[in-house]
């Protein structure tokens, strides 16, 4: 795949996971109601693409590893935490917590340049987790029909989305963690 295409993806990516923390914020301050269907399918819609374009990006940043069983691995977890991630998008601890463990383990396998930008992938993904459990603990903003406090799933979501691009960007464009590419790709 040339460098140009991952760009392209990362960029998608990064685009997606912007709606995925506009739409948890949005979601933490307005009570949609029985009128809930349009607003998640577009934060389920851009999750998916999020997490499948990540997991797209990390395959191809990692593709020549010293560990490419412990790479297979990684990528048929992220897959499942992508796949989780659209069908159960409100099922937040789930899909976090699986492509969590998914880029961790890519960046177990990951040669030491690429190391760094997939554990960043990874551990904002488990530390949204900590995030969501902090703030219904702490009972941030409203309390919905449900019991549920979606501002703190609003913020978990926004520290997910926020680590990503970060990672995901410094994965594709830091000179030290691209991988070099045949001349013409």
């Amino acid at each position: 795949m040339s460098r140009s295409a991952v760009r392209t993806m990362t960029l998608v990516a990064g685009a997606a996971w912007l709606v995925v923390a506009g739409a948890g914020i949005v979601d933490g301050f307005v009570d949609y109601g029985d009128d809930w269907a349009a607003p998640y399918t577009v934060f389920a819609l851009a999750l998916a693409v999020g997490a499948a374009l990540s997991l797209v990006v990390g395959a191809q940043a990692t593709q020549d590893c010293a560990r490419p069983r412990l790479r297979l691995a990684a990528l048929a977890v992220c897959a499942i935490g992508a796949v989780l991630s659209f069908v159960g998008a409100w099922a937040l601890p789930l899909w976090m917590t699986i492509l969590g463990a998914g880029f961790a383990l890519l960046a177990a396998a990951a040669d030491p340049a690429q190391r760094r930008p997939l554990a960043l992938l990874a551990a904002g993904q488990l530390a949204g987790i900590a995030v969501l459990i902090v703030g219904i603990t702490a009972e941030v903003g409203r309390m919905d029909r449900h019991g549920d406090y979606p501002l703190a799933g609003g913020i978990a979501i926004l520290v997910v989305a926020a680590t990503a691009i970060v990672a995901l960007l410094s994965l594709t464009f830091d000179r030290r963690t691209v991988t070099a590419t045949p001349a013409g790709a």
